[in-house]
Protein backbone atom coordinates (compact mmCIF):
# COMPACT_ATOMS: atom_id res chain seq x y z
CA UNK A 1 0.00 0.00 0.00
CA UNK A 2 1.17 3.35 -1.20
CA UNK A 3 2.28 5.92 2.21
CA UNK A 4 0.33 9.23 2.28
CA UNK A 5 2.61 12.18 2.44
CA UNK A 6 1.69 12.63 6.39
CA UNK A 7 3.48 9.27 6.55
CA UNK A 8 6.41 10.18 4.09
CA UNK A 9 7.17 13.63 6.11
CA UNK A 10 7.43 11.60 9.04
CA UNK A 11 9.59 9.19 7.88
CA UNK A 12 12.26 12.03 6.02
CA UNK A 13 12.45 13.79 9.72
CA UNK A 14 12.67 10.26 11.22
CA UNK A 15 16.11 10.06 9.08
CA UNK A 16 16.99 13.17 9.50
CA UNK A 17 17.50 12.61 13.20
CA UNK A 18 18.85 9.24 12.66
CA UNK A 19 21.74 11.07 10.57
CA UNK A 20 22.14 13.72 13.32
CA UNK A 21 22.44 10.90 15.68
CA UNK A 22 25.64 9.32 13.70
CA UNK A 23 27.10 12.37 13.51
CA UNK A 24 26.83 12.80 17.48
CA UNK A 25 23.65 15.69 17.67
CA UNK A 26 20.88 15.14 19.66
CA UNK A 27 17.97 17.07 19.17
CA UNK A 28 13.96 16.69 18.59
CA UNK A 29 13.35 19.76 17.32
CA UNK A 30 13.53 20.29 13.46
CA UNK A 31 14.12 23.73 12.03
CA UNK A 32 10.97 25.58 10.36
CA UNK A 33 12.62 26.02 7.14
CA UNK A 34 13.77 22.17 6.85
CA UNK A 35 10.27 21.39 7.93
CA UNK A 36 8.72 23.03 5.06
CA UNK A 37 11.43 21.75 3.09
CA UNK A 38 9.93 18.32 4.11
CA UNK A 39 6.55 18.80 3.37
CA UNK A 40 7.35 19.54 0.51
CA UNK A 41 9.83 16.98 -0.73
CA UNK A 42 6.85 14.42 1.29
CA UNK A 43 4.01 15.92 -1.22
CA UNK A 44 6.33 15.52 -4.04
CA UNK A 45 7.02 11.78 -3.12
CA UNK A 46 3.55 11.09 -2.80
CA UNK A 47 2.25 12.85 -6.18
CA UNK A 48 4.84 10.64 -7.90
CA UNK A 49 4.31 7.41 -6.29
CA UNK A 50 0.52 7.17 -6.06
CA UNK A 51 0.48 7.63 -9.98
CA UNK A 52 1.88 4.20 -10.18
CA UNK A 53 1.28 3.36 -13.96
CA UNK A 54 2.77 6.84 -15.06
CA UNK A 55 5.76 6.60 -13.27
CA UNK A 56 6.20 2.58 -14.80
CA UNK A 57 5.63 4.06 -18.33
CA UNK A 58 8.22 6.53 -17.66
CA UNK A 59 10.56 4.30 -16.85
CA UNK A 60 9.79 1.84 -19.31
CA UNK A 61 10.00 5.04 -21.81
CA UNK A 62 13.52 5.50 -20.06
CA UNK A 63 14.26 2.05 -20.98
CA UNK A 64 13.47 2.20 -24.82
CA UNK A 65 15.04 5.20 -25.45
CA UNK A 66 18.32 4.04 -23.72
CA UNK A 67 18.27 0.55 -25.81
CA UNK A 68 17.71 2.51 -28.97
CA UNK A 69 13.77 1.00 -29.71
CA UNK A 70 11.40 3.56 -31.27
CA UNK A 71 9.68 6.57 -28.92
CA UNK A 72 5.85 6.64 -29.20
CA UNK A 73 4.58 9.63 -28.20
CA UNK A 74 0.68 10.84 -28.73
CA UNK A 75 -1.08 8.94 -31.65
CA UNK A 76 -2.96 10.58 -34.25
CA UNK A 77 -6.37 10.21 -35.32
CA UNK A 78 -6.90 9.12 -39.31
CA UNK A 79 -9.63 9.16 -41.41
CA UNK A 80 -10.37 8.22 -45.20
CA UNK A 81 -11.11 11.34 -47.34
CA UNK A 82 -12.53 11.09 -51.44
CA UNK A 83 -11.62 14.04 -54.18
CA UNK A 84 -13.77 15.13 -56.94
CA UNK A 85 -12.26 16.29 -59.95
CA UNK A 86 -13.93 18.44 -62.94
CA UNK A 87 -10.27 18.62 -64.01
CA UNK A 88 -8.82 16.29 -66.33
CA UNK A 89 -6.41 15.57 -63.80
CA UNK A 90 -4.51 16.81 -60.36
CA UNK A 91 -2.24 15.47 -58.22
CA UNK A 92 -2.76 16.00 -54.22
CA UNK A 93 0.65 15.68 -52.64
CA UNK A 94 1.40 14.18 -49.23
CA UNK A 95 1.49 16.58 -46.04
CA UNK A 96 -1.57 18.26 -48.29
CA UNK A 97 -3.22 20.30 -45.18
CA UNK A 98 -7.33 19.35 -45.13
CA UNK A 99 -9.53 21.35 -42.71
CA UNK A 100 -13.33 20.43 -40.99
CA UNK A 101 -15.62 21.05 -38.42
CA UNK A 102 -15.78 18.42 -35.72
CA UNK A 103 -18.20 17.60 -33.81
CA UNK A 104 -18.27 19.36 -30.55
CA UNK A 105 -17.63 22.64 -33.37
CA UNK A 106 -14.35 24.81 -33.90
CA UNK A 107 -11.98 23.88 -36.57
CA UNK A 108 -9.44 21.27 -36.96
CA UNK A 109 -6.63 20.24 -39.67
CA UNK A 110 -5.67 16.81 -41.27
CA UNK A 111 -3.01 16.14 -43.24
CA UNK A 112 -2.47 13.48 -46.54
CA UNK A 113 -0.39 10.24 -45.56
CA UNK A 114 0.99 9.76 -49.42
CA UNK A 115 0.56 11.82 -52.56
CA UNK A 116 -2.16 10.05 -55.05
CA UNK A 117 -3.13 11.26 -58.64
CA UNK A 118 -6.97 12.78 -59.31
CA UNK A 119 -8.92 12.46 -62.71
CA UNK A 120 -11.98 12.08 -64.18
CA UNK A 121 -11.83 7.99 -63.76
CA UNK A 122 -14.82 6.07 -61.79
CA UNK A 123 -15.46 2.74 -60.93
CA UNK A 124 -17.93 1.12 -63.18
CA UNK A 125 -18.50 -2.06 -61.08
CA UNK A 126 -16.78 -4.42 -58.21
CA UNK A 127 -17.63 -8.23 -58.51
CA UNK A 128 -16.90 -10.47 -56.24
CA UNK A 129 -16.07 -14.40 -56.35
CA UNK A 130 -16.45 -17.05 -54.04
CA UNK A 131 -16.15 -20.58 -54.18
CA UNK A 132 -18.43 -22.77 -52.00
CA UNK A 133 -16.48 -24.90 -49.46
CA UNK A 134 -16.89 -28.91 -48.75
CA UNK A 135 -15.93 -30.13 -45.01
CA UNK A 136 -14.07 -27.14 -44.37
CA UNK A 137 -11.81 -27.24 -47.76
CA UNK A 138 -11.91 -25.71 -51.17
CA UNK A 139 -15.13 -27.51 -53.46
CA UNK A 140 -13.82 -30.53 -55.57
CA UNK A 141 -15.32 -28.54 -58.41
CA UNK A 142 -14.15 -25.36 -60.38
CA UNK A 143 -17.53 -23.75 -59.94
CA UNK A 144 -18.10 -21.25 -57.70
CA UNK A 145 -20.35 -18.20 -57.47
CA UNK A 146 -19.88 -14.41 -59.30
CA UNK A 147 -22.24 -11.43 -57.89
CA UNK A 148 -22.10 -7.55 -58.52
CA UNK A 149 -21.54 -5.92 -55.04
CA UNK A 150 -24.45 -4.58 -53.93
CA UNK A 151 -24.14 -1.06 -51.66
CA UNK A 152 -22.06 0.71 -54.63
CA UNK A 153 -23.35 3.29 -56.56
CA UNK A 154 -23.60 2.54 -60.26
CA UNK A 155 -23.08 5.27 -63.14
CA UNK A 156 -26.39 5.55 -64.96
CA UNK A 157 -25.37 4.24 -67.80
CA UNK A 158 -24.46 0.89 -66.12
CA UNK A 159 -27.93 1.08 -64.47
CA UNK A 160 -29.42 1.01 -67.84
CA UNK A 161 -28.08 -2.48 -68.30
CA UNK A 162 -30.66 -4.33 -65.68
CA UNK A 163 -27.93 -5.58 -63.20
CA UNK A 164 -29.16 -7.75 -60.49
CA UNK A 165 -27.58 -8.90 -57.36
CA UNK A 166 -27.94 -12.14 -56.79
CA UNK A 167 -25.11 -15.04 -57.72
CA UNK A 168 -24.43 -16.37 -60.95
CA UNK A 169 -22.50 -19.69 -61.46
CA UNK A 170 -19.30 -18.87 -62.67
CA UNK A 171 -15.38 -21.18 -62.93
CA UNK A 172 -12.64 -18.69 -62.40
CA UNK A 173 -10.85 -21.20 -60.09
CA UNK A 174 -10.53 -22.30 -57.15
CA UNK A 175 -9.65 -18.96 -55.10
CA UNK A 176 -11.87 -16.07 -53.99
CA UNK A 177 -11.38 -12.78 -55.57
CA UNK A 178 -12.22 -9.41 -56.45
CA UNK A 179 -12.54 -7.73 -59.74
CA UNK A 180 -13.04 -3.83 -59.79
CA UNK A 181 -13.95 -2.29 -63.36
CA UNK A 182 -12.93 1.03 -63.68
CA UNK A 183 -13.73 3.19 -66.76
CA UNK A 184 -13.85 7.32 -68.11
CA UNK A 185 -9.34 6.90 -67.94
CA UNK A 186 -7.69 9.49 -69.23
CA UNK A 187 -4.00 9.74 -70.76
CA UNK A 188 -2.36 9.00 -67.09
CA UNK A 189 -4.80 6.09 -66.89
CA UNK A 190 -4.31 4.69 -63.61
CA UNK A 191 -0.93 6.24 -62.83
CA UNK A 192 -1.19 6.97 -58.98
CA UNK A 193 -4.70 6.49 -58.18
CA UNK A 194 -5.41 5.68 -54.68
CA UNK A 195 -8.24 3.00 -54.24
CA UNK A 196 -10.15 2.35 -50.23
CA UNK A 197 -11.72 -1.15 -50.04
CA UNK A 198 -13.99 -0.29 -46.76
CA UNK A 199 -14.37 -4.10 -44.91
CA UNK A 200 -16.92 -4.53 -42.13
CA UNK A 201 -15.52 -4.76 -38.55
CA UNK A 202 -16.12 -8.85 -38.64
CA UNK A 203 -13.93 -9.61 -41.96
CA UNK A 204 -10.59 -10.01 -40.01
CA UNK A 205 -9.26 -12.59 -42.55
CA UNK A 206 -9.69 -10.37 -45.47
CA UNK A 207 -8.64 -7.55 -43.89
CA UNK A 208 -5.42 -9.26 -43.07
CA UNK A 209 -5.37 -10.78 -46.50
CA UNK A 210 -5.32 -7.44 -48.32
CA UNK A 211 -2.01 -5.96 -46.63
CA UNK A 212 -0.51 -8.77 -48.74
CA UNK A 213 -2.03 -9.95 -51.27
CA UNK A 214 -1.17 -9.54 -54.78
CA UNK A 215 -3.19 -7.28 -57.59
CA UNK A 216 -3.21 -7.72 -61.11
CA UNK A 217 -4.34 -5.41 -64.34
CA UNK A 218 -6.02 -8.01 -67.51
CA UNK A 219 -4.15 -7.27 -70.56
CA UNK A 220 -5.38 -5.26 -73.53
CA UNK A 221 -6.42 -10.17 -73.94
CA UNK A 222 -8.28 -9.90 -70.80
CA UNK A 223 -5.82 -11.92 -69.05
CA UNK A 224 -4.27 -11.69 -66.11
CA UNK A 225 -0.65 -11.93 -66.77
CA UNK A 226 2.55 -11.50 -65.61
CA UNK A 227 3.12 -7.89 -66.77
CA UNK A 228 0.40 -6.76 -64.80
CA UNK A 229 0.75 -8.21 -61.24
CA UNK A 230 0.87 -5.65 -58.95
CA UNK A 231 2.63 -6.62 -55.82
CA UNK A 232 1.89 -4.54 -52.07
CA UNK A 233 5.08 -2.65 -50.63
CA UNK A 234 4.78 -0.45 -47.34
CA UNK A 235 3.53 3.05 -47.06
CA UNK A 236 2.76 5.90 -44.24
CA UNK A 237 0.29 5.44 -41.58
CA UNK A 238 -0.32 1.46 -42.49
CA UNK A 239 -1.11 1.94 -46.09
CA UNK A 240 0.13 0.32 -49.14
CA UNK A 241 1.91 1.03 -51.93
CA UNK A 242 1.51 -1.27 -54.97
CA UNK A 243 4.28 -1.82 -57.45
CA UNK A 244 4.55 -3.90 -60.63
CA UNK A 245 6.17 -7.60 -60.40
CA UNK A 246 8.18 -6.80 -63.64
CA UNK A 247 9.47 -3.19 -63.82
CA UNK A 248 8.09 -0.59 -65.84
CA UNK A 249 10.79 0.89 -68.34
CA UNK A 250 9.11 4.24 -68.51
CA UNK A 251 8.12 4.54 -64.81
CA UNK A 252 8.01 8.13 -63.49
CA UNK A 253 8.91 9.42 -60.37
CA UNK A 254 5.68 11.18 -58.35
CA UNK A 255 5.82 14.41 -57.74
CA UNK A 256 7.09 15.64 -53.99
CA UNK A 257 5.27 17.03 -51.47
CA UNK A 258 5.68 18.79 -47.82
CA UNK A 259 7.39 16.46 -45.13
CA UNK A 260 5.16 14.13 -43.62
CA UNK A 261 5.95 12.67 -40.23
CA UNK A 262 6.47 8.39 -40.50
CA UNK A 263 3.17 7.41 -38.82
CA UNK A 264 2.89 3.68 -37.26
CA UNK A 265 -0.33 2.29 -38.71
CA UNK A 266 -3.25 3.85 -37.87
CA UNK A 267 -7.27 2.77 -37.37
CA UNK A 268 -8.13 2.24 -41.25
CA UNK A 269 -4.67 0.69 -41.78
CA UNK A 270 -4.17 -1.94 -45.06
CA UNK A 271 -7.38 -0.54 -46.39
CA UNK A 272 -5.64 2.32 -48.65
CA UNK A 273 -4.06 1.28 -51.21
CA UNK A 274 -1.47 3.76 -54.26
CA UNK A 275 -1.33 2.34 -57.55
CA UNK A 276 2.07 2.55 -59.54
CA UNK A 277 3.02 4.73 -62.24
CA UNK A 278 1.63 3.21 -65.24
CA UNK A 279 3.76 3.87 -68.95
CA UNK A 280 2.03 3.88 -72.27
CA UNK A 281 2.34 0.32 -73.09
CA UNK A 282 0.69 -1.08 -69.83
CA UNK A 283 -2.07 1.21 -70.14
CA UNK A 284 -4.43 -2.37 -71.00
CA UNK A 285 -7.87 -2.06 -71.40
CA UNK A 286 -10.45 -5.02 -72.20
CA UNK A 287 -14.24 -5.44 -73.26
CA UNK A 288 -14.11 -8.79 -70.48
CA UNK A 289 -11.41 -10.41 -68.86
CA UNK A 290 -10.77 -13.93 -69.49
CA UNK A 291 -13.79 -15.95 -67.90
CA UNK A 292 -16.06 -13.46 -67.12
CA UNK A 293 -18.20 -13.57 -70.20
CA UNK A 294 -20.87 -15.51 -69.40
CA UNK A 295 -21.35 -14.63 -65.84
CA UNK A 296 -21.68 -10.82 -66.77
CA UNK A 297 -24.14 -11.87 -69.53
CA UNK A 298 -26.15 -13.65 -66.64
CA UNK A 299 -26.17 -10.34 -63.89
CA UNK A 300 -26.98 -7.74 -66.58
CA UNK A 301 -29.97 -8.10 -68.49
CA UNK A 302 -28.93 -6.27 -71.73
CA UNK A 303 -24.59 -6.76 -71.07
CA UNK A 304 -24.11 -5.01 -74.38
CA UNK A 305 -25.05 -2.05 -73.00
CA UNK A 306 -22.06 -2.41 -70.17
CA UNK A 307 -19.56 -4.34 -72.34
CA UNK A 308 -17.37 -1.94 -73.15
CA UNK A 309 -13.40 -1.23 -72.79
CA UNK A 310 -12.00 -0.95 -69.52
CA UNK A 311 -9.52 -1.35 -66.74
CA UNK A 312 -10.22 -4.60 -64.85
CA UNK A 313 -8.15 -5.43 -61.32
CA UNK A 314 -8.59 -8.26 -59.81
CA UNK A 315 -7.50 -9.38 -56.79
CA UNK A 316 -7.17 -13.18 -55.42
CA UNK A 317 -6.86 -13.97 -52.02
CA UNK A 318 -6.95 -17.35 -49.55
CA UNK A 319 -9.64 -19.60 -49.69
CA UNK A 320 -10.25 -18.92 -46.29
CA UNK A 321 -11.92 -15.66 -45.78
CA UNK A 322 -15.22 -14.06 -45.25
CA UNK A 323 -18.58 -14.33 -47.61
CA UNK A 324 -16.85 -11.50 -49.81
CA UNK A 325 -20.85 -10.14 -50.57
CA UNK A 326 -20.91 -9.10 -47.08
CA UNK A 327 -17.49 -8.31 -45.74
CA UNK A 328 -16.53 -5.44 -48.36
CA UNK A 329 -19.48 -2.74 -47.85
CA UNK A 330 -17.45 -0.40 -50.27
CA UNK A 331 -15.29 0.40 -52.85
CA UNK A 332 -13.87 4.00 -53.35
CA UNK A 333 -11.43 5.29 -56.22
CA UNK A 334 -9.48 8.52 -55.61
CA UNK A 335 -9.63 8.53 -52.16
CA UNK A 336 -6.25 8.23 -49.77
CA UNK A 337 -5.89 8.83 -45.51
CA UNK A 338 -5.19 11.47 -43.82
CA UNK A 339 -3.61 11.96 -40.44
CA UNK A 340 -4.68 14.97 -37.45
CA UNK A 341 -0.59 16.12 -37.42
CA UNK A 342 0.48 19.27 -37.71
CA UNK A 343 3.94 20.68 -37.69
CA UNK A 344 5.11 23.04 -34.90
CA UNK A 345 8.17 25.39 -35.34
CA UNK A 346 9.74 27.36 -32.72
CA UNK A 347 13.54 28.77 -31.89
CA UNK A 348 14.76 28.14 -28.32
CA UNK A 349 16.70 30.90 -26.73
CA UNK A 350 19.30 29.32 -24.23
CA UNK A 351 19.39 32.12 -22.27
CA UNK A 352 15.97 33.43 -22.25
CA UNK A 353 14.12 30.23 -22.76
CA UNK A 354 16.71 27.80 -20.71
CA UNK A 355 17.31 24.77 -22.21
CA UNK A 356 14.03 22.69 -21.07
CA UNK A 357 10.95 23.43 -23.03
CA UNK A 358 7.39 21.84 -22.55
CA UNK A 359 6.28 20.36 -25.76
CA UNK A 360 3.42 18.04 -25.06
CA UNK A 361 -0.46 19.43 -23.66
CA UNK A 362 -0.17 17.74 -20.25
CA UNK A 363 3.20 20.39 -19.57
CA UNK A 364 1.20 23.64 -20.72
CA UNK A 365 1.74 22.77 -24.30
CA UNK A 366 -1.07 23.52 -27.02
CA UNK A 367 -1.38 19.96 -28.56
CA UNK A 368 0.71 16.90 -28.14
CA UNK A 369 3.47 15.45 -29.29
CA UNK A 370 3.65 13.00 -32.58
CA UNK A 371 7.29 12.76 -33.43
CA UNK A 372 10.45 14.84 -33.30
CA UNK A 373 10.76 16.47 -37.14
CA UNK A 374 14.01 18.08 -36.51
CA UNK A 375 16.13 19.58 -34.53
CA UNK A 376 19.33 22.34 -35.73
CA UNK A 377 21.24 24.29 -33.34
CA UNK A 378 23.27 27.63 -34.26
CA UNK A 379 25.93 25.97 -36.29
CA UNK A 380 23.50 24.79 -38.83
CA UNK A 381 24.57 20.90 -36.70
CA UNK A 382 21.39 18.75 -36.32
CA UNK A 383 20.75 17.55 -32.56
CA UNK A 384 21.13 14.07 -31.88
CA UNK A 385 19.11 12.04 -29.18
CA UNK A 386 20.99 11.68 -26.18
CA UNK A 387 21.70 7.78 -26.32
CA UNK A 388 22.60 7.96 -30.02
CA UNK A 389 26.56 7.17 -30.65
CA UNK A 390 27.79 10.10 -32.87
CA UNK A 391 31.49 11.01 -33.56
CA UNK A 392 31.08 14.34 -34.44
CA UNK A 393 32.54 16.29 -31.56
CA UNK A 394 30.68 19.17 -30.25
CA UNK A 395 27.01 17.91 -31.28
CA UNK A 396 23.60 19.27 -29.78
CA UNK A 397 21.70 16.40 -28.05
CA UNK A 398 18.62 15.91 -26.60
CA UNK A 399 16.08 14.11 -24.67
CA UNK A 400 11.97 14.06 -24.50
CA UNK A 401 10.51 12.80 -21.19
CA UNK A 402 7.34 13.41 -19.40
CA UNK A 403 6.12 15.90 -21.58
CA UNK A 404 9.55 18.10 -21.61
CA UNK A 405 12.28 18.58 -24.41
CA UNK A 406 15.50 19.22 -23.06
CA UNK A 407 18.49 20.40 -25.26
CA UNK A 408 22.22 20.01 -24.52
CA UNK A 409 23.94 22.78 -26.35
CA UNK A 410 26.38 21.52 -29.21
CA UNK A 411 29.57 23.83 -29.61
CA UNK A 412 30.01 26.68 -32.21
CA UNK A 413 33.16 25.97 -34.40
CA UNK A 414 35.23 28.27 -32.14
CA UNK A 415 34.59 25.96 -29.01
CA UNK A 416 31.92 28.45 -27.69
CA UNK A 417 28.37 26.85 -26.66
CA UNK A 418 25.52 27.58 -29.37
CA UNK A 419 23.09 30.10 -28.51
CA UNK A 420 19.72 28.64 -29.75
CA UNK A 421 18.25 25.61 -31.65
CA UNK A 422 15.32 25.22 -34.34
CA UNK A 423 12.99 22.80 -33.12
CA UNK A 424 10.89 21.41 -35.45
CA UNK A 425 7.85 19.09 -33.39
CA UNK A 426 5.07 16.70 -35.47
CA UNK A 427 1.89 17.81 -32.75
CA UNK A 428 -1.30 16.34 -33.00
CA UNK A 429 -4.76 17.26 -30.47
CA UNK A 430 -5.13 13.37 -29.55
CA UNK A 431 -7.70 12.02 -29.02
CA UNK A 432 -9.99 15.26 -29.74
CA UNK A 433 -9.70 14.28 -33.47
CA UNK A 434 -11.77 11.58 -33.16
CA UNK A 435 -14.55 14.14 -33.12
CA UNK A 436 -14.27 14.55 -36.63
CA UNK A 437 -17.15 12.87 -38.37
CA UNK A 438 -18.52 11.57 -41.91
CA UNK A 439 -18.26 14.30 -44.35
CA UNK A 440 -17.15 17.17 -41.58
CA UNK A 441 -13.89 17.95 -43.58
CA UNK A 442 -14.80 19.46 -46.44
CA UNK A 443 -12.44 22.10 -47.56
CA UNK A 444 -8.39 22.55 -48.20
CA UNK A 445 -6.59 24.67 -45.65
CA UNK A 446 -5.12 26.23 -48.85
CA UNK A 447 -6.31 26.44 -52.56
CA UNK A 448 -6.83 23.27 -53.74
CA UNK A 449 -3.91 21.65 -56.48
CA UNK A 450 -6.69 22.94 -59.25
CA UNK A 451 -9.45 24.38 -59.17
CA UNK A 452 -12.50 22.21 -59.14
CA UNK A 453 -11.08 19.79 -56.90
CA UNK A 454 -13.44 18.90 -53.98
CA UNK A 455 -12.88 16.86 -50.92
CA UNK A 456 -15.04 14.71 -47.83
CA UNK A 457 -14.10 12.45 -45.50
CA UNK A 458 -15.81 9.11 -46.27
CA UNK A 459 -14.99 7.63 -42.66
CA UNK A 460 -15.41 9.22 -39.67
CA UNK A 461 -11.56 9.41 -37.90
CA UNK A 462 -10.84 7.51 -35.10
CA UNK A 463 -7.80 6.16 -33.63
CA UNK A 464 -6.44 9.22 -31.89
CA UNK A 465 -4.45 9.01 -28.43
CA UNK A 466 -2.95 11.47 -26.32
CA UNK A 467 0.11 9.16 -25.24
CA UNK A 468 1.13 5.50 -25.24
CA UNK A 469 -0.43 3.61 -22.54
CA UNK A 470 1.79 1.40 -20.12
CA UNK A 471 -0.06 -1.75 -21.82
CA UNK A 472 0.67 -0.70 -25.30
CA UNK A 473 4.49 0.23 -24.49
CA UNK A 474 4.87 -3.02 -22.47
CA UNK A 475 3.67 -4.94 -25.01
CA UNK A 476 5.36 -2.83 -27.62
CA UNK A 477 8.82 -3.42 -25.72
CA UNK A 478 8.13 -7.27 -25.59
CA UNK A 479 7.62 -7.46 -29.48
CA UNK A 480 10.80 -5.75 -29.93
CA UNK A 481 12.82 -8.05 -27.68
CA UNK A 482 11.28 -10.74 -29.35
CA UNK A 483 14.16 -13.41 -31.23
CA UNK A 484 12.01 -12.92 -33.90
CA UNK A 485 14.31 -9.88 -35.45
CA UNK A 486 17.53 -12.15 -34.29
CA UNK A 487 16.51 -15.66 -36.23
CA UNK A 488 18.60 -18.13 -33.85
CA UNK A 489 16.20 -20.82 -33.76
CA UNK A 490 14.20 -23.41 -35.91
CA UNK A 491 11.18 -22.33 -34.96
CA UNK A 492 12.23 -18.46 -35.37
CA UNK A 493 12.81 -18.87 -39.06
CA UNK A 494 9.68 -20.84 -39.73
CA UNK A 495 7.83 -17.73 -37.74
CA UNK A 496 9.50 -15.15 -39.70
CA UNK A 497 9.10 -16.77 -43.07
CA UNK A 498 5.45 -18.14 -42.62
CA UNK A 499 4.80 -14.22 -41.54
CA UNK A 500 6.75 -13.00 -44.64
CA UNK A 501 4.10 -14.70 -47.23
CA UNK A 502 1.12 -16.57 -45.82
CA UNK A 503 0.95 -18.47 -49.26
CA UNK A 504 3.88 -20.51 -48.21
CA UNK A 505 2.82 -23.39 -47.00
CA UNK A 506 5.71 -25.90 -45.88
CA UNK A 507 9.20 -25.02 -44.38
CA UNK A 508 12.16 -27.06 -44.33
CA UNK A 509 15.43 -25.85 -42.86
CA UNK A 510 18.94 -27.90 -43.25
CA UNK A 511 21.77 -26.61 -41.52
CA UNK A 512 25.18 -27.57 -43.09
CA UNK A 513 28.55 -26.45 -43.46
CA UNK A 514 29.54 -25.62 -46.71
CA UNK A 515 32.85 -24.59 -48.32
CA UNK A 516 32.67 -20.88 -49.43
CA UNK A 517 35.79 -18.24 -50.37
CA UNK A 518 36.46 -17.56 -46.53
CA UNK A 519 36.45 -21.47 -45.95
CA UNK A 520 34.02 -23.12 -44.24
CA UNK A 521 30.60 -21.82 -43.02
CA UNK A 522 27.72 -22.56 -41.49
CA UNK A 523 24.57 -22.45 -44.04
CA UNK A 524 20.76 -22.75 -43.46
CA UNK A 525 19.28 -23.92 -46.51
CA UNK A 526 16.27 -23.59 -46.52
CA UNK A 527 13.44 -24.93 -48.55
CA UNK A 528 9.65 -23.50 -48.85
CA UNK A 529 6.97 -24.77 -50.53
CA UNK A 530 3.78 -22.83 -51.93
CA UNK A 531 0.48 -23.94 -54.10
CA UNK A 532 1.25 -23.10 -57.63
CA UNK A 533 -2.28 -21.86 -58.32
CA UNK A 534 -2.08 -18.90 -55.92
CA UNK A 535 0.34 -16.84 -58.01
CA UNK A 536 -0.89 -15.39 -60.94
CA UNK A 537 2.62 -15.57 -62.88
CA UNK A 538 4.20 -18.42 -60.85
CA UNK A 539 7.59 -18.35 -62.52
CA UNK A 540 8.25 -14.71 -62.15
CA UNK A 541 6.80 -14.29 -58.23
CA UNK A 542 8.59 -17.06 -57.41
CA UNK A 543 11.66 -15.63 -58.18
CA UNK A 544 11.19 -12.59 -56.78
CA UNK A 545 9.75 -14.33 -53.72
CA UNK A 546 13.15 -16.02 -53.02
CA UNK A 547 15.23 -12.95 -54.13
CA UNK A 548 13.21 -10.73 -51.28
CA UNK A 549 12.91 -13.81 -48.84
CA UNK A 550 16.90 -14.29 -48.72
CA UNK A 551 17.20 -10.75 -48.53
CA UNK A 552 15.27 -10.84 -45.80
CA UNK A 553 16.89 -13.66 -43.40
CA UNK A 554 20.48 -12.21 -44.75
CA UNK A 555 19.56 -9.53 -42.82
CA UNK A 556 18.67 -11.50 -39.24
CA UNK A 557 20.64 -14.45 -39.52
CA UNK A 558 23.73 -14.42 -37.20
CA UNK A 559 26.90 -12.71 -38.34
CA UNK A 560 28.51 -15.78 -39.03
CA UNK A 561 25.58 -17.88 -41.37
CA UNK A 562 24.55 -17.59 -44.46
CA UNK A 563 21.46 -18.59 -45.81
CA UNK A 564 20.20 -20.39 -49.17
CA UNK A 565 16.16 -20.10 -49.86
CA UNK A 566 14.67 -22.18 -52.75
CA UNK A 567 11.09 -22.56 -53.75
CA UNK A 568 9.26 -26.06 -54.37
CA UNK A 569 5.44 -26.21 -55.51
CA UNK A 570 3.48 -28.47 -54.23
Amino acid sequence: MNSSAAEIDLKLRDDFRRYLREYGIESTLIDPVLAVLFRTLASQIYALSSDTDRLRTALLDELLEGLGFERRFAHPAQLVVRYGCQADSAYVSAGTVLSGEPEGGGRMSFATDYGISVSSARIAATFVYQCPLEGGRPGAGPGGELRLLSGIELPAENLRAGPSYGPVPAELGPHPAIYIAIENLGPTHLSRHGIFLQTSPEATLLAMQLESENWCLSSNNGRFESAGVLRPHSLNAGQRQLQWLKPADEAVAAPGGAEMPSLPGGFWRGKCFVLPSMPAQRHFLCDIPHGLEAPLRSIFERPGLFLRPRAWLRIQLDVRVEALHSAISAVYLHAQSASNVECSNQTVRFTENGTTIPVSRETGGRSFLVAPLSIAGESGKTYLPEFQPSFSPGVGRYRLHQGYLTLIPGKMPDGADEGYANVRLWMTTGASGNQMGVARLQSFAKEPPVRGLSVENITAAAGGSDGEGLHSARRRFSEALLSRQRLLTRIDLEVSIRSFDHRITRIDVHPILARSARGLRRLHRITVMARRDRFTAPEEEARTLVNDLHNFLAERVPLDVDVNVELAWT
